[in-house]
């Protein structure tokens, strides 16, 4: 999955245009050491420092799971634990694949007025490698070798779902629907920039029920077809369960996918 983003609204209808050019401008300087922003359509960019977020109600999510993993189809189960209390957070997505074993994804770290602060990322498929995020000096640390600057607002490939539900959860009305957020997000082995496109809102049809669940359709320059044709991930937040993920979908081409919705609701 992919990102790029920005801050406030502007009042005079007949200097609108002209503030916003402005604000642009000087935004596009302001931001450009941010980890996460975000841009609404026709208003001002803002970033991490002007975050709201709200912490979704811990849940133990089970998922039913369709995929392809080099053209070849299957099905599997996924666990999605989420845990937040007392500042800080834990969570853990595990898929078991038959034939093709299993991954492990888990994130811990701290939780701070304008969201998640991930510490440490771990990902275990045949070999374990973690993700270190080191404020103090400034670095993300991977285990297979190398790092990259830490900057405030940064996410892991695992709680970057769990920042969008807190963003969006706080305060709903500051992503209108073209609201594009765009959030540095480390992997086991680099950080790249995901893109979240916020859409509508729909009804979907689940193993666990019909849920209306927002969707934010991610976009991603890397998982491109050889026809040009961009991959198609998204992410469904549900309103009614604190806008917890009940869909994921990851496409890395037309012969790797995994789609994953949820199979049961968590207790209330």
């Amino acid at each position: 999955m992919t990102p790029t983003s920005r801050i406030p609204t502007f009042l005079a209808p007949f200097v609108r245009l002209a503030l916003l050019g402005v604000a642009c401008l000087s935004g596009q300087v302001a931001l450009a050491q941010s980890a996460l922003q975000v841009t609404p359509p026709q208003q001002a960019p803002f970033a991490w420092e002007h975050l709201s977020w709200q912490a979704p109600p811990s849940a133990q999510l089970t998922f039913n799971v369709q995929g392809k993993a080099k053209g070849f189809s299957y099905s599997a189960n996924a666990q999605l634990h989420w845990q937040y209390q007392d500042g800080r957070y834990e969570a853990m997505q595990e898929v078991r694949m038959p034939l093709l074993g299993g991954r492990r994804q888990s994130s811990v770290g701290s939780v701070g007025p304008h969201g998640l602060q991930p510490e440490v990322f771990m990902d275990r498929t045949r070999k374990e490698y973690s993700v270190s995020f080191d404020r103090t000096a400034g670095q993300i640390v991977f285990s297979r070798g190398g790092s990259s600057p830490w900057q405030a607002g940064t996410q892991d490939r695992l709680s970057v779902f769990f920042q969008l539900a807190g963003m969006i959860a706080a305060q709903p009305e500051r992503y209108p629907q073209g609201t594009r957020v765009v959030v540095q997000a480390a992997s086991n082995r680099s950080v790249k920039p995901w893109t979240f496109v916020v859409q509508t809102q729909e009804q979907l049809s689940l193993p666990a029920g019909s849920i209306a669940a927002l969707k934010l359709q991610h976009l991603d320059a890397d998982t491109t077809d050889k026809d040009g044709t961009q991959a198609q991930s998204a992410l469904w937040l549900a309103p009614r369960l604190g806008y917890l993920p009940v869909r994921i979908r990851m496409q890395d081409s037309a012969q790797d996918l995994v789609d994953l919705q949820l199979q049961t609701l968590p207790p209330q």
